[in-house]
């Protein structure tokens, strides 16, 4: 079989890390964890003392509670949070 080359794919391939200015990207600037952090006073501290092992199952108690107050009729406990992988 003989698949015929995918064309984005092939720019992307050719010109992404080439090319001084990129105009049809779809995602935003690429920045480093540092830049990133450096936008919130104290995320960095945060992003340093973030657990990395396993959370309670529903996902973050914290996160969670965040979520629900974007809305209004939703609480906490009635949300699961998951990585959708």
């Amino acid at each position: 079989m003989k698949i015929k080359p995918f064309k984005l794919e092939r720019y992307y391939t050719l010109y992404e890390h080439s090319s001084e200015h990129s105009l049809c990207n779809s995602d935003c600037e690429a920045m480093t964890i540092s830049d990133l952090l450096a936008l919130e006073d104290g995320a960095k501290d945060t992003f340093n003392a973030t657990w990395l092992g396993y959370t309670h199952t529903q996902g973050s108690p914290k996160l969670r509670q965040d979520i629900s107050a974007i809305y209004n009729k939703v609480i906490s406990k009635e949300l699961m949070v998951c990585t959708g992988a």
